[in-house]
């Protein structure tokens, strides 16, 4: 059985952890400073800071944007849990929006209908390397936290995602493209976070919060080969893009002058999940959902609000993408999506 997913990590990423060690110190420092100055030129944007953990990206953002207990910060259904943790733990409270019908994005409609004068932000992500032009919910005139997902390199007619929002996070996990372990990122053009980035340097306290030179020297590694990186999960893409032309499957947010960065590989499909895992298994094809679970089912809320959601939830599935498959293990993928979807 090949695994979900796996991190090309090789021998260049190891070089570069090898060397960072061999300084005896891997607190935040010279390869931290470099790592952000990387992802500034790759995300084309000035204010760039990473952090240790997925979480401080969002608790740094919320208190920029003044955030206090109770304030509503809007988010779909649809998104990782991750960010509804975040929000919780900053005891913020978490407003779910439905999604569009067949879509990855917020309803408008459904944004416009809640919308108070206790709402801070509003949190769109960019899932699995699938790019929107989400510029139309800036007229709301509330911030909008763009989540790439760890999704970097795509772009919508040649605009990169992390240039549609007023702020931009990042995860750094195992399922990203870019991995360092752990580790998030908040970004933007506006003045206020380059401030707070001078704060938390200046703040010896606080420095606990920024990555270690030890995950960012490997992040410095994986950004060198991130155009490698990406051709090979275009290609591989682009194989299972063929095998669904083919298929019964169809696939979602492929609106033309949008290029992929295939950070995940998702179909919506009516085969049951319990038959595409089994199915897949014979060929020694791990099948995942989209999304664990959608956010309502944390909170409890009723199912019959968010319809589309529910739709994309029990319709979309997650097949393996990441450059160290093997050809045979591609061809038995493209062979299944022919076949069983």
């Amino acid at each position: 059985m090949i695994k979900f997913n796996k991190p090309m990590i090789g021998k260049k990423d190891l070089e570069s952890v090898l060397y960072c060690m061999i300084k005896d110190d891997l607190s935040p420092g010279d390869y931290l400073k470099t790592f952000s100055s990387m992802l500034s030129k790759e995300l084309n944007l000035i204010n760039v800071a990473v952090f240790n953990t997925y979480f401080n990206s969002f608790e740094s953002l919320f208190h920029l944007l003044g955030a206090s207990p109770g304030d509503e910060i809007i988010i779909p259904s649809f998104a990782r849990y991750g960010i509804l943790y975040s929000i919780r733990k900053c005891r913020l409270k978490p407003v779910l929006i439905d999604l569009d019908e067949d879509s990855l994005l917020p309803s408008f409609d459904g944004i416009r209908k809640i919308l108070n004068k206790n709402a801070r932000c509003i949190i769109i992500p960019q899932m699995f390397g699938i790019p929107h032009d989400i510029s139309r919910y800036h007229d709301f005139c509330l911030p909008v936290i763009e989540d790439i997902d760890g999704s970097i390199g795509s772009a919508v007619n040649g605009k990169p995602i992390g240039r549609f929002g007023t702020f931009v996070t990042m995860n750094f996990n195992d399922n990203a493209i870019l991995t360092t372990g752990s580790g998030g990122l908040a970004a933007s053009m506006d003045k206020r976070l380059g401030s707070l980035i001078r704060s938390l340097k200046d703040e010896i306290s606080i420095t606990d919060c920024l990555m270690n030179d030890f995950n960012a020297s490997l992040g410095i590694s994986q950004l060198t080969q991130l155009k490698k990186i990406l051709d090979i999960r275009r290609k591989i893409g682009e194989c299972y893009d063929e095998a669904v032309m083919a298929s019964g499957c169809t696939l979602v947010g492929r609106d033309e002058g949008k290029e992929l960065s295939y950070s995940s590989y998702v179909v919506k499909t009516e085969t049951p999940l319990i038959d595409c895992m089994r199915s897949f298994k014979r060929y020694g094809i791990p099948v995942k959902r989209g999304v664990e679970k959608p956010l309502h089912s944390y909170l409890n809320l009723e199912t019959r609000k968010y319809i589309n959601t529910e739709e994309m939830y029990r319709k979309l599935i997650a097949l393996p993408i990441y450059p160290t498959l093997t050809q045979e293990d591609i061809g038995n993928i493209v062979k299944g999506i022919r076949t069983i979807l």
